[in-house]
């Protein structure tokens, strides 16, 4: 069953194969993942990671308050809102095929078809505030059907962005922006 899971993943992300134009992803399906953080972590928790919130990801907390951590596809890249991003540079790698495609959703998990399916995995009663986040009916839905890990998304300036909502491996590494 995992493999069928697997394989239908990997035919789903294969339609948004623009991400993958930009990415860099190795034979093994890994792509390169890299965050800006505070020193001597190992681990990127994102939970840890939500009370430790910086400008630049408050503003997408306010959107959508599951704890999560971002990332950024590739080396130099630069946040749209504040350039570049002040801190100690990782590196992770992440399979591609658990990363959703948030906003071509491509299991249609966003539909309102889906608010009974998200309310009967996340126990909530009829009309609670919870089903009218879309991200969190989108994440909840592709995590708990479908093993996702994480959002991959588009952000200005042909940038891709990914958020990992469970803990991720991290080695550190000297620069990120060069210099």
């Amino acid at each position: 069953m995992k493999l069928l899971f697997e394989n239908w993943r990997q035919y789903l992300n294969e339609e948004i194969d623009h991400y993958k134009e930009d990415l860099d992803i190795d034979d093994e399906g890994n792509v390169k993942l890299y965050h800006i953080g505070a020193e001597d972590l190992t681990v990127l928790d994102p939970k840890m990671a939500e009370t430790g919130r910086r400008n630049y990801s408050k503003s997408e907390f306010r959107e959508w308050d599951r704890p999560r951590v971002f990332f950024f596809t590739k080396m130099g890249q630069e946040d749209a809102a504040v350039g570049q991003v002040q801190g100690i540079p990782y590196i992770t790698k992440v399979k591609f095929s658990k990363l959703y495609p948030v906003y071509k959703d491509p299991l249609k998990l966003s539909y309102p078809e889906m608010k009974e399916k998200f309310r009967e995995i996340a126990d909530l009663p009829e009309q609670h505030p919870r089903e009218n986040n879309v991200f969190e009916r989108v994440a909840t839905l592709a995590e708990e059907l479908y093993d996702y890990e994480g959002f991959i998304y588009p952000q200005r300036d042909d940038n891709i962005i990914v958020t990992m909502w469970k803990e991720t491996p991290v080695d550190r590494i000297d620069q990120f922006y060069g210099g």
